[in-house]
């Protein structure tokens, strides 16, 4: 309703303990993979996740849809109020239509041979259709360097003007080596797959930088994982992208390639920051606060402040809802949690919690 100096505020005003803040933005999520929560084992690299995901495919349908509602409500729970999910069906569309949290569906396209590119971007586009006729919240978007082939990127391109658009980025080595050298796992993980692999040519760049000339128009870009990430990358990105954000997944990274997003170098290049979860495949909970709580472990030296900044009002704007979301001001629809258990020094510690108010 309004925020008042105490002075204006009259009597009966209640102290709390902690923090009060705005509901958190969850900007990467894959609620479509709910039902493999605890299926995959940790550490496998991503080639062998990926390989695990595959094997996955044919699970009842029943049982993906309980696990997406109970995601859903979990990440209610958790004080989410809006999430970034990727989308490779039509099966969760029902569940967000009919959900507390606001989302914004990435409609996700791959396809690494040119020979299906065609056939990948009309199915994804009459998903995308589909998802249109409920709500005006979808865009479609790349899945990652590795398995968008050039013919796939020249057919996506033209929907990405002034639309929020994410790419998995540099979640591995492997990743880099495949652009650099045209080698190593990537290659004999198409192999494995009989996936044609004799088009490609490396560029000899890092793989971001080999594909950002098809995301200039993205408004905004989102990059998500970017574990493997260079001073060079940051510095190509945030020189060719009007507006680019970058999201950590900590908990996702240490899941599968045992390692964590370099944000301190982001940080040290004043790039703006968001968090997501991932999925229950990758992540034991989907919990925007658990990601804070690793990062404070890992990178003491980062403000509560500034982290609450990534969940909140950069969050938002990542997805293009700060006019409604991810500030406390009157006339929005902000969600407030209570964030109480904080460390001695008042931040973020291994107690913390919220509750939500509203």
């Amino acid at each position: 309703m309004d925020i008042l100096p105490a002075s204006e505020a009259g009597e009966g005003v209640e102290q709390v303990a902690g923090w009060i803040t705005p509901g958190f933005i969850n900007c990467h999520c894959h609620l479509e993979l709910s039902h493999l929560a605890g299926a995959i084992p940790e550490k496998t690299g991503l080639t062998g996740f990926v390989q695990q995901i595959l094997s996955f495919r044919d699970f009842p349908e029943a049982g993906q849809k309980l696990a997406m509602e109970s995601a859903d409500r979990l990440m209610w729970e958790e004080g989410i109020q809006a999430v970034g999910d990727i989308s490779n069906r039509i099966d969760s569309l029902q569940i967000k239509t009919n959900s507390a949290i606001t989302y914004h569906n990435f409609i996700e396209v791959s396809g690494w041979m040119p020979s299906v590119a065609e056939k990948r971007y009309r199915l994804a586009k009459q998903i995308l259709d589909k998802f249109l006729e409920l709500t005006p919240r979808a865009s479609l978007v790349p899945h990652a360097p590795y398995s968008v082939s050039t013919e796939l990127w020249q057919l996506l391109a033209p929907h990405f003007s002034g639309q929020p658009i994410t790419i998995h980025n540099q979640e591995s080595k492997a990743e880099q080596y495949l652009f650099e050298k045209g080698k190593g796992e990537w290659p004999d993980f198409y192999s494995v797959l009989q996936i044609d692999n004799e088009h490609f040519v490396p560029s000899g760049k890092s793989s971001l930088q080999s594909i950002l000339s098809y995301l200039h128009t993205a408004a905004p870009l989102l990059l998500v994982h970017n574990t493997f990430t260079t001073a060079a990358d940051i510095e190509q990105a945030e020189s060719r992208q009007a507006s680019v954000f970058w999201c950590l997944c900590p908990q996702a990274n240490l899941y599968i390639e045992d390692t964590l997003p370099p944000a301190e170098l982001l940080r040290k290049n004043n790039s703006k920051l968001v968090f997501g979860t991932d999925s229950l495949a990758s992540n034991h909970s989907l919990s925007i606060l658990d990601e804070m709580k690793l990062l404070a472990q890992h990178f003491p030296s980062i403000p509560t402040e500034e982290m609450l900044r990534w969940a909140t009002s950069q969050g938002a704007a990542a997805l293009q809802l700060e006019d409604q979301l991810g500030y406390l001001r009157p006339g929005t629809n902000p969600g407030i949690l209570q964030l109480v258990g904080l460390s001695p020094d008042g931040g973020i510690g291994p107690q913390s919690r919220i509750t939500r108010w509203w």
